[in-house]
């Protein structure tokens, strides 16, 4: 009966797998961890923008993430219009591409076997135990799974590229699938490439290569509005995430044993100790499928070694592999003969449920096995534990009286930490800016939020750990202007607090002692900014109560010569300026330590305008040699314009740069027109596309404290800002 109606089985499936979502999320309390978290609080920002008139709305979505397209979030985003900000709603598109995902998964096992094949693929999909666990999750690779899937079934069905129909379809996929998240391209690319060869092989093969260059044109088409401003940025974010934060984490070396064997020993876990023997033997039993065996090794073997040979090893990274795995699983059970298929087939559908109710709520605890570094069967059951988001977030509310304000979050702990505590933010519509700790001083920080115990990952604690402890009593001068607002007992036994920068006024102090301590060392205003400042000077207007709580109204700066830059960053090179003369209002410092130590620490700053300044052409050139992004760029200043050269991104790129201080979101932009890339002029519709990549004003957007800047100009040999 089950195979007599198969679209009644899949949807029972799919019942199945909302119900388990549904209560599952009705019974936890736990906050979304990390990026869980950020793809949740990319859903509200889509929403955000497409609610709000009078901008360039597309603009905005591509522009909110420089890495993950904005198709899933913004799905989540327009439901918002219709369902609450909730994580079921939240959900429910996770549901959705499971339910495209099932239907594609059964749709190409019924088109290469039969209708009992494919109904056994898709159920092993569904009830594999990291899909289940997924089902939980607001991240992109199931709907990345759900896309693969789509595309391998349109892809066979173009029949080598010889159906105009499904070739286009193909290319609608191959472009979705691309927004849907970057590595998109390595799960389809090896049975692709097959399907191409053999439509190479045959008589019409002209023809057939007209409409793969429309699938790919089509692909294109819907991908590159997003991918193309990331063009040249993009493969080396991919290899940071590929390589480099691996090392950071401390993961396995790269190709060494514990590396290259991770995936294969973690796959029961992931796609169920039963499904994953039959996997095997469906590899070794789609031999003798002469039509579709090699699609199959293609599609479910290649992508699994190609992404063990990464270093950088999560389990979401092979999940868009299972729908090929199941697949193969589901050959393995067909390969037996009649006698133990039927057997075998309704033990698959036994363990599957099990695994669902392990997988969910650990019911029953999954089994740990030595040798696997993961339990049997992947779970993470739901917690009623209440980590106290809604309490802090109430008393920060009450202390902050509904104003703007800059929030620390300390700890990195996966339920504790910035990207939840900015999702609460973005969710209820605050007006706080949630930050990560500080480097320097806590500039611009008006709340603090800590936690005592483990901080979160190992690799990740050393600032944390460091600011903890200060704050606690290791900095008394710290610890007094941030004071306890509130404190949380936490599940794990630790205990949260939310502090409020606090500065108590010095008693007994003259007021023009503590401005003189301010002009005996004017070097120490901005130290973590300016190094040997020649005829630094310094003038002050303040109110006298007002500097005994730290603060002066008007600071002004001058300098023959000074080196500037972020000092605490050593693979950035600061800079020469000349002639210089900056004004600062509103600055905030801590008078205590002042007093007590000599040490100036900024606390805030209202404004910073930098009224002149001088750069000439060999400290410019000295500049570009110390940073790591001007390695290969030369900049050569002229009368009016600057002639850059970038040799550091492949293909050379030239442009004439002009400046601009007249800016809506920053106070310095560049004009630049004249873009060759390789010797080739580049459209004026596609200049930002290249320029974006070494535009240093697009790092003022994101400035903590607002900065003007006096008009400038180039001429020959130097910049000048001001008169």
């Amino acid at each position: 009966m089950l195979t007599r109606h198969p679209s009644l089985t899949l949807t029972a499936l799919f019942l199945l797998l909302c119900s388990v979502t549904a209560v599952w999320i009705s019974a936890d309390r736990r906050p979304p961890e990390w990026d869980h978290a950020n793809h949740l609080e990319r859903a509200v920002e889509c929403y955000r923008i497409l609610s709000e008139p009078g901008h360039d709305r597309l603009r905005e979505i591509l522009d909110v993430s420089s890495f993950y397209p904005p198709i899933v979030p913004c799905a989540a985003g327009l439901l918002y219009f219709v369902f609450p900000i909730a994580p079921v709603t939240a959900q429910a598109v996770m549901l959705g591409f499971l339910a495209l995902g099932l239907t594609a998964t059964f749709a190409l096992g019924r088109h290469l076997f039969d209708v009992e094949t494919g109904l056994l693929a898709a159920f092993f999909l569904g009830t594999a135990p990291f899909v289940v666990f997924s089902l939980t999750n607001f991240q992109l690779d199931l709907p990345l799974a759900a896309m693969v899937a789509a595309t391998l079934y349109i892809l066979v069905r173009t029949e080598g590229f010889s159906r105009p129909g499904w070739c286009a379809a193909l290319g609608v996929a191959l472009g979705l699938g691309m927004v849907t998240k970057p590595p998109f391209a390595g799960y389809v690319l090896p049975a692709l490439l097959w399907v191409l060869w053999r439509g190479f092989g045959a008589v019409d093969r002209r023809r057939r290569l007209g409409w793969l260059t429309v699938s790919l044109a089509i692909g294109a088409a819907i991908a590159l509005p997003w991918y193309g401003p990331r063009i040249l940025g993009l493969p080396l974010q991919i290899a940071n995430r590929s390589f480099k934060f691996a090392g950071q984490e401390a993961q396995a070396a790269y190709l060494s044993a514990e590396s290259l064997l991770y995936y294969p020993r973690v796959l029961p876990s992931q796609l169920g100790p039963l499904a994953t023997v039959l996997f095997l033997w469906g590899i070794w039993a789609a031999r003798r499928l002469r039509g579709s065996r090699a699609f199959l090794w293609l599609a479910g073997v290649v992508p699994f070694a190609l992404f063990s040979l990464i270093q950088n090893r999560n389990l979401r990274y092979t999940l868009p592999i299972l729908p090929a795995a199941a697949l193969l699983a589901a050959v393995g059970v067909r390969s037996l003969g009649a006698g133990w298929r039927r057997g075998s087939a309704w033990a698959c559908v036994a363990v599957g449920l099990v695994q669902v109710s392990m997988a969910a709520f650990a019911l029953p605890v999954p089994p740990r096995v030595p040798g696997l570094p993961l339990p049997l069967v992947f779970y993470q059951p739901p917690s009623g534990a209440d980590w106290r988001h809604e309490a802090l977030i109430t008393d920060l509310v009450r202390a902050a009286g509904g104003k703007p304000a800059t929030v620390a979050v300390v700890p990195n702990y996966n339920f504790f930490s910035v990207s939840n505590f900015r999702y609460d933010a973005a969710r209820l519509g605050l007006p706080f800016t949630m930050t990560r700790p500080w480097s320097g001083p806590p500039l611009g920080v008006g709340f603090v939020i800590l936690k005592t115990g483990s901080q979160g990952p190992s690799w990740s604690v050393e600032r944390p750990e460091r600011i903890t402890r200060a704050i606690e009593g290791g900095d008394p001068y710290l610890a007094e202007i941030f004071p306890v607002v509130a404190s949380y007992p936490l599940p794990d036994g630790s205990v949260g607090s939310l502090r409020q920068r606090r500065i108590p006024a010095l008693a007994g102090v003259p007021p023009a002692q503590v401005a003189a301590r301010i002009a005996e060392a004017p070097a120490a205003l901005l130290r973590a900014n300016v190094r040997d400042p020649i005829g630094l000077r310094v003038t002050l207007d303040y109110r006298p109560d007002a500097i005994l709580r730290g603060e002066v109204d008007h600071v002004r700066l001058s300098a023959d010569a000074a080196v500037v830059g972020d000092l605490e960053r050593r693979n950035r090179s600061p800079v020469m300026l000349r002639n210089i003369r900056l004004a600062v209002d509103g600055l905030v410092f801590n008078p205590r330590r002042l007093v007590r130590t000599g040490e100036l620490e900024i606390l805030d700053v209202g404004a910073i305008g930098i009224e002149r300044a001088t750069l000439t052409q060999a400290d410019l050139d000295e500049f570009l040699r110390g940073q790591p992004a001007g390695t290969g760029v030369t900049v050569r200043l002229g009368a009016g314009i600057a002639d850059v050269l970038v040799g550091r991104l492949g293909p050379t790129i030239e442009a004439r740069v002009r400046l601009l201080t007249v800016s809506g979101d920053r106070p310095l932009a560049l004009a630049i027109d004249g873009v060759r890339l390789g010797g080739v002029l580049v459209p004026d519709f596609l200049t930002e596309w290249i320029v974006r990549h070494f535009d240093p004003t697009l790092a003022l957007k994101r400035l903590r404290v607002p900065v003007t800047i006096a008009p400038a100009r180039i001429v020959p040999g130097r910049i000048e800002i001001g008169t």
